[in-house]
């Protein structure tokens, strides 16, 4: 009997194990405030500034009181497009798919998947745009924060949070950034020190923990990857938040007179649909198609701050 007689053949495909790529942790649909609109387009309205200039208000006597310009108001237009993608499965692709796969739901997920990460992207490429987000700083070299000796978080994260308060009177409750950056600024020296930790923090700083060091109420770390090559070329996994911080001013909820640095508009009960249509060419087969509409708006640029590659 030889050695090779003892070794499992393994003919069929696992059927309940398989590998994929799942770009886990969108932040997307966290960071701007949701607005469900009945019409696709419309305007969003706000305020000047003139409630806030000092007016002389001392009247004595039989004076008249000063008669002021009030009911400043202003317009932003927003539209809501619709994104769209669809696959077909044949009545051959129904037949040969064999568990772990199926081709169906593999479809419809990787449909989904699709859509989010450029919805995800989309809002990465807008929120770390230096001609966007015009209050900005670049970083390099030494004063990146992944030199733990040379650059100073603290100053950077001071300086951005005062930014946004002298455009907005209003200081910034979020922070962006990627697991990258994320993984490297948890275990900055002058973030420990400045914590009470020093050198007591083999794991590095928590989320909640890091949020106070930047002194903002929540941080997201956005984890999905995606693939950067062009179809054909070698694969390329990379980050979809890059090496950037954003500060931003974006409640949770959308209310009235409120300061924020967009919201996320779409139509009134319209989130992502899936829609299953039998078609005769191929015959017998299905069409999917995933739908979603959408708009994030940047409404108020200066509510927010880029520092731009934080990390090397």
């Amino acid at each position: 009997m030889t050695g090779s007689q003892n070794n499992a053949q393994v003919n069929k495909l696992l059927t309940n194990i398989s590998n994929k790529i799942v770009p886990d942790g969108s932040i997307a649909e966290q960071i701007l405030p949701l607005i469900n609109v009945v019409q696709s387009s419309g305007l969003l309205g706000g305020y000047g500034t003139s409630h806030l200039r000092i007016e002389t208000s001392l009247t004595t006597g039989k004076n008249k009181v000063p008669r002021i310009d009030t009911r400043s108001y202003t317009t932003t237009a927003y539209s809501v497009d619709d994104h769209g993608l669809s696959d077909i499965i044949t009545k051959r692709d129904y037949a040969n798919v064999e568990a772990p796969f199926d081709a169906e739901n593999d479809t419809i997920v990787e449909i989904v998947t699709k859509l989010q990460l450029e919805k995800e992207k989309g809002l990465a490429d807008t929120l770390t745009s230096t001609a966007i987000i015009t209050q900005n700083t670049t970083l390099s070299g030494t004063s990146q924060f992944s030199d733990y000796t040379n650059s100073d978080p603290l100053g950077k994260f001071s300086t951005a949070r005062a930014a946004i308060y002298n455009a907005t009177g209003s200081v910034p409750n979020k922070a962006i950034m990627s697991w990258a950056v994320y993984d490297k600024i948890r275990y900055h020296p002058s973030l420990l020190v400045n914590l009470g930790y020093n050198y007591d923090r083999p794991g590095g700083l928590s989320v909640q923990e890091l949020a106070r060091a930047l002194d903002v109420q929540e941080i997201l770390v956005g984890k999905a990857v995606y693939e950067s090559a062009k179809e054909g070329q070698s694969s390329s996994i990379a980050p979809v938040w890059g090496k950037h911080i954003v500060f931003a001013v974006a409640p949770a909820v959308a209310t009235r007179t409120q300061t924020s640095l967009g919201y996320r508009i779409q139509l009134f009960g319209a989130p992502r649909k899936v829609y299953k249509n039998a078609v005769t060419n191929p015959p017998e087969s299905t069409e999917i198609i995933v739908m979603d509409s959408y708009q994030q708006l940047i409404s108020k640029a200066t509510a927010a701050y880029l520092i731009k590659d934080a990390i090397a």
